[in-house]
């Protein structure tokens, strides 16, 4: 084992749902295209990320030798009675908009609230095995956002965080401060690209 630790952040590719500006939880939607994704890199031989298939199909064509380890805990969050809308058919409801104003504080109807979210993502995050010296990880937007909270350089606000679909979030850890569950020394953000095979 090194003494720097390295954990590669990649959202899962779009659904129809998110081409559609859905909300999406947990919702379990497969991805829209599959056609278009490039191999990230064949050498990588474990992905962790969510139990749900976008995540799965995502991890299998970027690292497509990589066996995949699913964690409920590392879903998006649950957006309850607005799964599956967008924002001009809830725009008028009272819900929604109590909602959009305080998501910290008001959850939405049925759904998760905003600090049970955050502890269920970092509490997944604090599972994974220690005696590694990378780490790559397919999730999703909200789960990204929560990790950089919670693990970023800097704290910043969870909605500071633009998270797109063909960037990926590299964060580097002292050995020390990975086992010690504390904030990376670096990030870099840098496009999904695809790997030269060698």
């Amino acid at each position: 084992m090194g003494d720097i630790v390295t954990v590669c952040l990649i959202r899962h590719a779009p659904t129809k749902e998110n081409l559609e500006k859905r909300y999406l939880g947990w919702t379990d939607a497969p991805l829209a295209d599959t056609a278009k994704l490039a191999v990230v890199d064949a050498m990588v031989k474990k992905v962790y990320g969510s139990d749900l298939q976008r995540c799965r199909q995502t991890a299998a064509h970027y690292f497509p030798n990589a066996s995949y380890q699913a964690e409920a805990s590392l879903r998006e969050t649950n957006f309850g009675a607005f799964e599956g809308k967008t924002y001009e058919e809830l725009k008028m409801d009272a819900h929604y908009r109590a909602w959009i104003d305080d998501p910290i504080r008001t959850p939405p109807p049925q759904g998760e609230a905003f600090d049970d979210f955050m502890k269920r993502v970092v509490d997944g995050f604090h599972y994974l095995p220690k005696n590694e010296d990378s780490y790559y990880l397919v999730v999703h937007g909200g789960v990204i956002r929560a990790l950089l909270v919670a693990f970023a350089p800097t704290e910043q606000p969870f909605w500071s965080y633009q998270v797109p679909h063909d960037k990926q979030f590299v964060l580097t850890f002292t050995r020390k401060a990975w086992e010690e569950g504390a904030r990376c020394m670096s990030l870099l953000e840098v496009p999904i690209t695809a790997k030269p095979t060698m």
